[in-house]
């Protein structure tokens, strides 16, 4: 390993991808006036900012989320701002990236949690944020309302098909010679 700081990217579209950190400020997003770049429709234009800044021991990393669609994420925490530390691994909408401290940094060892505290997230179940720009449909529509839309059609079907069986025997009936609206109702009791 060497000493300068470095993301690497783990995502399969831009994997093996790395950045150098030698600068005091690194701007990341979709497009290309970025000086890291991800065409991916999860990464917002100006997604996020890395920066660097110095204290008497050397440099400090931060991650600056840029009020994105799809959010900044440290080891799958969602954020605003964090300070970066070795093998931290940064998401920047759906494109994962190693921080690589390299030796100055330290090692996250000593910070490591070998638990999951399941109690803690909101369902157990899945920890990846939903990204909300990736379906144009999303949001468009209420739950449950194209099943009450083809409901009201079965019924109004339902009504004119009723109606036509009446009419068509109600013109039967009348050509018959027979009253028709008491044969109607003669026949109706009669199934009864």
């Amino acid at each position: 390993m060497d000493n300068i700081p470095k993301l690497v990217v783990l995502s399969e579209k831009f994997r093996g991808q790395t950045f150098d950190l030698n600068q005091d400020l690194y701007t990341c997003g979709r497009s290309e006036a970025r000086d890291i770049c991800f065409k991916d429709s999860t990464v917002s234009s100006h997604h996020a900012d890395f920066f660097r800044i110095e204290d008497g021991e050397g440099y400090k990393y931060f991650i600056r989320d840029n009020h994105s669609t799809n959010g900044t994420r440290v080891n799958n925490v969602p954020i605003k701002q964090q300070e970066l530390h070795n093998t931290d691994i940064v998401q920047v909408g759906g494109i994962e990236i190693l921080f690589d401290g390299g030796d100055k940094t330290g090692s996250s060892a000593s910070r490591t949690q070998t638990g999951i505290d399941i109690a803690n997230t909101d369902s157990g179940l899945a920890t990846v944020k939903t990204m909300s720009n990736l379906s144009p449909f999303v949001g468009s529509r209420k739950k449950g309302s194209s099943q009450k839309i083809l409901l009201g059609v079965v019924i109004v079907l339902g009504l004119f098909i009723l109606a036509l069986i009446v009419y068509i025997i109600f013109l039967v009936l009348s050509k018959s010679g027979e009253d028709a609206p008491a044969a109607l109702l003669n026949m109706f009791f009669k199934s009864i």
